[in-house]
């Protein structure tokens, strides 16, 4: 079949050693909550994971994450959120693709949008990323 039209990504499946201490993570660090309807589930195994609001955006599985290529999961943040973020960093839970704390000067600026790339306890590859671009631009600029 071709030709759908994609509305937005729904989830993504995340993979570690213990998926009950990685929603204590993802909480701390994302903000992300585990979904009520993780409670049909053994959390030692899975658990959903989802916004403040609500809205289910990963599967957090027990098992290891891929080790070929890049998979990395992205977040989409408000500027706000992003400039909080870095304002947060260094963080002694968050440790960029290189293995060393990530700085707030790690931003990675692509012209379009901002991103942050790191690792969550268990190695998967997190993004979060802002399309506001200008406002975190004068943000590092101390405008």
């Amino acid at each position: 079949m071709a030709g759908i039209k994609i509305s937005e990504l729904d989830h993504v499946h995340l993979y570690g050693a213990d998926p009950a201490a990685a929603a204590i993570w993802y909480e701390r660090v994302l903000g992300l909550v585990v979904h009520p309807s993780s409670a049909r589930r053994d959390p030692s195994n899975m658990v959903y994971l989802a916004t403040p609001r609500g809205h289910y955006c990963a599967s957090f599985f027990k098992g290891r994450p891929p080790s070929d290529g890049d998979h990395t999961s992205a977040f989409r943040v408000t500027g706000s959120t992003f400039m909080a973020f870095g304002d947060g960093l260094p963080d002694s839970d968050i440790v960029g693709r290189n293995g060393n704390l990530l700085g707030r000067e790690d931003a990675a600026d692509h012209g379009l949008a901002w991103s942050y790339y790191f690792r969550d306890p268990d190695g998967n590859h997190l993004e979060i990323t802002t399309y506001d671009h200008v406002r975190v631009r004068r943000w590092f600029s101390g405008n």
